[in-house]
């Protein structure tokens, strides 16, 4: 996956897919392959949460030195 996408990109992507794959009359044989994109995109958000929050300590750490 693309390392310099928006988060609130890859959010609104996987929000689409969640409604594809709940969509009661979506043909079964391609909600496999939903599935697998809609994990890869939820671990990259959770990549880019816990970057984030790396980020945001190291910087309130070097505030308080």
């Amino acid at each position: 996956m693309e390392e310099n996408r928006k988060y609130e990109e890859v959010f609104a992507e996987l929000e689409a897919l969640v409604a594809g794959i709940e969509d009661p009359e979506r043909d079964l044989s391609a909600i496999g392959a939903d599935v697998r994109k809609a994990m890869d995109l939820i671990a990259w958000c959770r990549d880019y949460i816990r970057g984030s929050q790396e980020e945001i300590e190291k910087l309130m750490k070097e505030d308080t030195e």
